[in-house]
């Protein structure tokens, strides 16, 4: 009889776990960061021909649509008063206030900016003890976003992605009333898929932003506490077979004189297993084009659902790129169907060089270098509103002979637009 009690409490101990984790909301759950994202990747925009993969003018590729601009926008002091059927194509929006995106909420007019270092804040306001992983219901502002968007009528065919460059804290995505997924970590890009959501003609696409999430306590850091869409919005229309990531090293010899590049490509096949037959070409150019460095070419013949590609080639004492004589060379990648035609075509900037660090002092090129860096807190002085000019910070830190610049909040140096904008090359 004891035994069967034992196992009853057990078993009713189970379920009852079971109940409570179900009620748990991701924003809430430690072991969930996104749902149905995309994998990451290197930042680039495709192109439809070569020359415009050359100059890579976001706004010329036929296969980019910026969604920035303004949305409608609805603040709730917390998740149990947010409008929960806002997503719906058929709910009103008329009556709620504008909003830019990209662009912090708290300084618009909505809620509250908060600077503290190393405390947290969403306990501080609730004057509680913290309790890791747990985030207060009190105190968590939900903004809810609206808008339309229409697909091109030549993006027929193609699939659909939609990117977000970075919103903090973490948030929700519908298309057309339809759930599409979940993203949390906030200075990193998402991506969805949204191919079997859209429809032609005009499109419902709804944000719910939660400031605040379990990754929130992996941001506690001496920054300003503020929330939104803090990065570009836009849509990438992609062929069936196409360049999903790359991933290029220019770096040098160990006398420091020649070049050692290599370079994989990832393709991605949705066409169907065992298809998909194509060619991809690598060429390193000068950035006026009187000279070709490297001109190499592989053909697939047929693919399951992804493609790995290897370059490899030595460059015969290249310039090379120190932060005195930033010396860059084009690369372009560039995807053609069997017929030879072009698909899709991407370019990178590149510059040959080596980091190392030998006998505890840090090298460039093999010579020993003095850094000073600074923090990027992502916010303009005078609106204190995103997109920030990064030319205003290139100005600011050039005086100051700044050699070094860490974005707050993120594990690597600098975000995708800001290394695009401040490439001497752009």
């Amino acid at each position: 009889m004891k035994t069967f009690s034992r196992y009853l409490i057990l078993l009713m101990l189970g379920i009852g776990s079971a109940l409570f984790a179900s009620d748990k909301k991701e924003w809430e759950d430690v072991s969930v960061f996104g749902i149905n994202k995309l994998p990451p990747h290197a930042y680039f925009i495709p192109y439809k021909t070569v020359r415009k993969a050359w100059d890579n003018n976001t706004a010329e590729s036929e296969f980019y649509s910026s969604l920035n601009g303004i949305w409608k926008f609805h603040i709730a002091p917390n998740p149990e008063s947010r409008p929960k059927d806002f997503y719906k194509p058929d709910y009103d929006v008329a009556d709620w206030a504008d909003i830019k995106v990209p662009g912090n909420w708290e300084r618009q007019g909505f809620d509250t900016a908060i600077y503290v270092n190393t405390r947290y804040p969403f306990w501080e306001i609730v004057k509680e003890r913290p309790d890791p992983p747990v985030i207060p219901n009190g105190y968590n502002p939900v903004g809810s976003y609206r808008r339309t968007f229409t697909i091109p009528s030549d993006w027929d065919g193609r699939e659909i992605y939609i990117h977000f460059g970075a919103v903090k804290s973490a948030f929700y995505i519908w298309v057309n009333g339809e759930k599409v997924g979940y993203s949390e970590g906030s200075k990193t890009p998402a991506e969805f898929d949204i191919t079997k959501y859209v429809k032609p003609g005009e499109n419902t696409l709804a944000l719910e932003v939660y400031r605040w999430s379990t990754g929130s306590y992996l941001e506690c850091q001496d920054f300003w506490r503020i929330s939104g869409v803090e990065r570009d919005v836009y849509l990438l229309a992609r062929p069936k077979v196409h360049i999903r990531d790359f991933f290029v090293v220019a770096g040098l010899d160990d006398d420091y004189r020649n070049g050692k590049f290599t370079l994989d490509v990832e393709l991605q096949n949705l066409l169907g297993a065992k298809s998909g037959k194509c060619s991809v070409s690598a060429q390193v150019f000068t950035l006026d084009k009187k000279e070709k460095l490297i001109d190499a070419v592989a053909n697939i013949e047929s693919m399951d659902k992804k493609g790995n590609l290897n370059f490899k080639a030595d460059v015969e004492n290249p310039k090379k790129w120190s932060a005195e004589q930033p010396n860059l060379y084009k690369l372009l990648i560039t995807l053609k169907d069997k017929q030879g035609k072009v698909v899709e075509a991407v370019s990178q900037n590149i510059g040959f060089r080596t980091a190392e660090v030998k006998n505890g002092r840090f090298l460039v090129n093999g010579k020993p270098v003095y850094i000073k860096g600074v923090n990027r807190h992502e916010q303009a002085w005078d609106e204190f509103i995103l997109p920030v000019e990064p030319e205003k910070y290139l100005t600011l830190e050039n005086s100051s002979n700044i050699s070094l610049t860490e974005e707050k909040g993120k594990t690597v140096l600098t975000g995708e637009n800001f290394i695009a904008k401040i490439d001497p090359a752009s």
